[in-house]
């Protein structure tokens, strides 16, 4: 009896060793081999990464409204009224950015309670333009009007450009412009006015909550614009810009004029003269 036993448990042994022997455990793919799985890393593979979000568009028309008050105005060194009281310059332009050129349009008007206003032209001046931008080179056309003197007007082609030096260590974005008077209701001959300047911004910082720049302007007649003075003109400002948002902004400054030539100093009948000035801009 023990031997029977003892036969049936032997042979018991040796099949589940031969059907182990014979269990093979199916391999993984190789492209698996070494790869530790986690729920992060599923989670990952189960959800691609979001795309970033496109640049929003850029704007195709902008339209900015602003007005200034200064204390005195000159034009290119003119002065236009020998005493002003209180000067409000209202103005419109409407921007058109295009793919190769950007067009702008408008229109600058001065009102005066001083002596023009005494002089029954306080609505002085209404200024309309257009100008067509094209890489650094500006094209303007302008329609100077005075409505109450004799309805008057001059006409005028002016070719500019300003040079983008930012990336320089003192960046001063020099410029420069010539006009051509192209027709003058007065009867006056038609004159060339050529101006250069520079306008360095004071390093302020990306978070600065205000921007400080330094326009200096010189006005040159290159014909007949000038009487018989070659150098008009010479004016250095300091401005100050406060952006209230990303669609307002106040600033503020002075400027002061030299007039070097005795033609323009007998015009303005001074030597020289500072000018203060307040004003805001909206853009839409």
């Amino acid at each position: 009896m023990r031997q029977i036993a003892l036969g049936i448990l032997v042979t018991v042994m040796f099949a589940a060793s031969a059907s182990a022997q014979q269990l093979v455990l199916p391999a993984r793919h190789d492209a698996l081999a070494g790869v530790k799985f986690s729920t992060a890393a599923l989670a990952d593979q189960a959800t691609p990464a979001a795309a970033p979000a496109p640049p929003p568009p850029s704007k195709k028309v902008t339209v900015t409204l602003g007005a200034d008050a200064p204390s005195a105005y000159y034009f290119r060194g003119y002065r236009q009224e020998s005493d002003p009281g209180f000067t409000f310059q209202p103005f419109v332009d409407v921007g058109v950015a295009g793919e190769h050129a950007t067009v702008n349009f408008g229109a600058w008007n001065s009102f005066h309670t001083g002596t023009l206003k005494d002089a029954g032209a306080g609505y002085y001046e209404t200024d309309l333009y257009a100008s067509v931008t094209v890489g650094m080179v500006k094209a303007l056309y302008t329609a100077y009007t005075y409505p109450k003197i004799d309805n008057s007007a001059i006409h005028e082609l002016m070719l500019s450009t300003t040079f983008n030096d930012s990336e320089s260590a003192f960046p001063l974005a020099p410029s420069v412009g010539i006009a051509f008077e192209l027709d003058k209701s007065s009867g006056l001959d038609k004159g060339i006015y050529l101006e250069l300047g520079v306008t360095p911004a004071v390093p302020m910082g990306d978070d600065a909550p205000v921007t400080i720049s330094i326009p200096v302007k010189l006005g040159f007649s290159v014909k007949d614009y000038y009487g018989g003075d070659k150098l008009g003109y010479l004016s250095v400002g300091a401005l100050i810009g406060v952006p209230v948002n990303d669609n307002f902004e106040v600033h503020g400054g002075v400027t002061g004029y030299s007039f070097p030539g005795d033609f323009m100093r007998a015009y303005n009948g001074e030597k020289g003269s500072f000018v203060g000035t307040v004003g805001f801009t909206v853009k839409f």
